[in-house]
């Protein structure tokens, strides 16, 4: 504060134009805002009310460190001064003692300007011995003031600072007092908790043994029902098998019955064949007896039946053969159904035992994740009685 204190006595303006309050502390001092520029010429034109003196010069501040100047001109007039009339200049004839008395004249008026100008120069310095002595005691009234002022600052921190460390001191006892209530509290509200969960777990370590006696209850009453169907479907698979077994046999015996049966009308048939060929030949030798003269002309003729008959026979035989090969077919395609019937069934009943065994191994685990959390249960209050038994050793 000293140095900007010392610094603003250096740089203070010491004219009388500035209006600068020498009682404004350092660094504080508030400067005139600028005009802003004017495009206007700052020489304004005399008005024609008034007179002014010829060539007059007016001086104006428009800012700090800077002036402004007028320039009035003269308002014209009629009288004009008459210029002296000019006289051609005579030769003057001048003595020694005029010329001496001239110089010693010039002498004196040098001396009489240097003892003004001296006079002026003193003046000067007087006045800014006067403006020097001036600032130093304004400076060191300053000084003064703001030490004043600075003492009396630091007397009220001073208490402030003890006040508001009382206070501070005041709510931290408070708040101390108010930590305590809350952690007698917070020890009440866990040994409550404490209480209910040992309770809790008292109830549902209960629970758990009335459920687990429960659950296995009712796996051995599972485990029998299982059983018994399981035997039952044994019995049922033993009988579906002897049903189907039964039933391939009698499809097997008409199997071969009717083939027997085909193959008999089939030889039936071929023998029927024969004889009407033998009863055509014996006609046909008598025919020859009868028309021998006809023979010849009816060769042709009966060569014609005779491949029409065996292409009937052909045919016959080939439909016939056609129809047991369907036969057989179906018969082959109704035994591939019982089977895959049968098949079904037996997949079935193996899905069934599939998925009681996984209901079982579902029902097991959930007894073992069941038991695996009751022993994180046990070991979290076991942990907590610890650390609470730590902590009231730290405390006591």
């Amino acid at each position: 504060m000293i140095i900007g204190l010392v610094r603003d006595s250096f740089l203070r303006c010491f004219c009388q134009t500035c209006s600068v309050n020498s009682a404004l502390p350092a660094g504080r001092y508030h400067k005139k805002p600028l005009k802003k520029i004017q495009k206007k010429p700052k020489c304004k034109q005399p008005k024609k009310g008034r007179k002014y003196v010829a060539t007059e010069i007016r001086c104006e501040e428009k800012s700090r460190g800077g002036m402004c100047y007028e320039v009035i001109l003269a308002e014209p007039s009629a009288d004009k001064p008459t210029p002296p009339a000019t006289s051609s200049p005579r030769p003057k004839s001048m003595t020694a003692e005029e010329i001496e008395q001239k110089l010693l004249q010039a002498e004196e008026r040098r001396k009489s300007m240097e003892a003004s100008r001296l006079a002026s120069v003193g003046e000067r310095m007087t006045r800014l011995e006067e403006a020097s002595r001036k600032r130093e005691e304004n400076t060191a009234a300053f000084i003064a003031a703001t030490q004043a002022a600075l003492e009396d600052k630091l007397d009220t921190t001073t208490n402030n600072r003890e006040a508001y460390l009382n206070g501070l001191r005041a709510k931290l006892s408070d708040h101390l007092n108010n930590v305590d209530g809350v952690r007698k509290q917070l020890e009440a509200q866990t040994n409550d908790l404490r209480q209910t969960i040992e309770d809790k777990l008292r109830s549902a370590e209960e629970n758990r043994t009335e459920n687990l006696g429960k659950m296995l209850e009712k796996l051995k009453e599972h485990e029998d029902y299982a059983q018994k169907v399981r035997l039952g479907h044994e019995e049922a698979i033993r009988q579906l098998e002897e049903r189907i077994q039964a039933k391939i046999a009698v499809a097997t015996n008409k199997r071969e019955s009717e083939i027997l049966k085909k193959l008999e009308t089939l030889r039936e048939h071929s023998n029927k064949i024969t004889e009407a060929q033998e009863l055509i030949n014996r006609r046909q030798e008598e025919a020859k007896q009868q028309r021998a003269q006809e023979v010849a002309a009816k060769e042709e003729r009966i060569k014609k039946i005779q491949d029409e008959k065996e292409a009937k026979r052909q045919e016959m035989t080939k439909e016939i053969t056609e129809k047991l090969e369907l036969v057989q077919e179906n018969k082959n395609k109704e035994e591939e159904e019982v089977k895959k019937k049968a098949m079904e069934k037996l997949q079935k009943l193996e899905i069934a035992d599939r998925n009681r065994l996984e209901l079982a191994e579902k029902a097991r685990k959930a007894l073992e994740e069941h038991d695996r959390r009751a022993e994180m249960v046990r070991a979290n209050k076991e942990r907590i009685m610890a650390a609470e038994k730590q902590d009231a050793a730290s405390s006591g």
